[in-house]
């Protein structure tokens, strides 16, 4: 006997008020016996229905996931946007950016609120209308179908149609905001004047990331062509390289920012610099090494004369994460300390720390030799020295232009 009959069975056999139980959700009535081919007319009881469908919060939810996952499809994605012109920026900017784009996830939500609003309140009121019918016998396929069936086909076609009407409009006012035009001209802000000719070729956060792990200053200096070169070397190997080819041509990109500076803001620091400069021109690479070092140092002392707070740009240690103190600057002030931050990577004599071929400050101030300087080296410090006093320049002129 199948569950249908054993239902059907237990219907016949009890009469109301019979063992003291009342019949089946409290009817007076008892189940017809209609012969051979019965047609049960009676009540289930409540809750029965339900119990056959899919919980209403799933059932809604599958309802609308297309409806929802197409409406994703055809909106921008602001955190894909950013982290393609961004990338791994700085905190601070990646803060900016999430306050001053839209976060779609609330925008979705409330754009389905009404129509979430409305499947629901139609399908309750098709589950509500279930628990009592007449059929012959308990039609388990039947019920099954209530799903599809042609009100909710119905509901669903209305529903898509306007959701695909209202996507469209949505989409078009959103469309300026991230007209390609629009993110080329972001990513261009973003990069050093140096490189914004070069914009579409390289990402800011490319530059970002390229700084984070090397000592090479691509602020201001130096020019696009030969930046791109730095950028594209496979290897610190690759990159050195680079500074040997181009030794010539950085030497004058420096030299242009340089003599540009207005020099009562910089005063002495500038004045030693050009002298450094004027020393490579003269084939004395090491003296002009050793004059750009103590430049740099003097110049980080002006920006932090506080020791616990210079010590963050002046201790790098091996293996070290960025310094908050760095996550937390402007995109441009970043690029500049980042390559400094690297440069002062921890070196001890003592500890029989090796002298390495790259520049590093301390090892030039604490382990003097021919490994440690050399052209390269010195163009690399000469770089660094040249992008913080460009930096030092126009923050000191846009700080003017303000007051006045």
């Amino acid at each position: 006997m199948t569950n249908d009959d054993e239902i059907l069975e237990k219907g016949r056999e009890r009469e109301p008020g019979e063992d003291g139980e009342a019949s089946v959700d409290g009817a007076d009535t008892p189940l017809a016996d209609t012969g051979s081919s019965p047609t049960a007319d009676f009540r289930l009881p409540a809750g029965f229905a339900q119990s056959l469908m899919p919980g209403m919060d799933v059932a809604i939810a599958k309802i609308l996931e297309p409806i929802r996952a197409r409406m994703k499809a055809m909106l921008p994605d602001s955190s894909t946007y950013a982290r393609d012109v961004m990338g791994p920026l700085n905190r601070r900017l990646q803060e900016q950016i999430k306050s001053a784009l839209p976060d779609y996830d609330p925008l979705v939500n409330k754009t389905l609120e009404p129509y979430s609003e409305r499947v629901q309140s139609q399908m309750a009121s098709i589950v509500a209308s279930l628990p009592t019918f007449t059929a012959p016998m308990i039609d388990f396929p039947a019920l099954k179908g209530v799903g599809v069936s042609p009100a909710i086909e119905s509901m669903l076609k209305q529903i898509s149609s306007q959701q695909s009407a209202m996507l469209d409009g949505l989409r078009g006012s959103l469309k300026p905001l991230f007209d390609p035009e629009l993110l080329r001209g972001f990513n261009r802000a973003l990069l050093p004047s140096n490189l914004r000719g070069h914009a579409d070729e390289i990402r800011a956060h490319q530059v970002h990331e390229f700084l984070e792990q090397e000592g090479i200053p691509l602020y201001l200096v130096p020019r696009g062509r030969t930046a791109l070169r730095l950028l594209r070397g496979q290897d610190r190997s690759a990159r050195r390289r680079v500074l040997g080819d181009c030794y010539k041509s950085i030497i004058d990109d420096c030299s242009v920012v340089l003599e540009q500076v207005d020099g009562a803001v910089i005063g002495d620091e500038l004045r030693f610099a050009l002298d450094g400069l004027g020393a490579m021109r003269a084939g004395h690479a090491r003296s002009a090494q050793a004059m750009f070092t103590v430049t740099l140092d003097t110049l980080i002392y002006r920006f932090y004369p506080d020791q616990a707070a210079r010590r963050l740009i002046t201790n790098r240690k091996k293996g070290a994460d960025v310094p908050d103190a760095i996550d937390e600057m402007g995109v441009h002030e970043a690029m500049v300390w980042l390559p400094i931050w690297n440069a002062h990577e921890q070196f001890w004599k003592h500890k029989g720390d090796e002298v390495p071929r790259y520049y590093s400050r301390h090892a030039s101030v604490h382990g003097v030799s021919s490994r440690q300087f050399s052209k390269r080296n010195c163009v690399q410090v000469l770089m660094l020295v040249t992008s913080l006093i460009g930096y030092a320049d126009r923050l000191m002129s846009s700080a003017v232009r303000t007051s006045a």
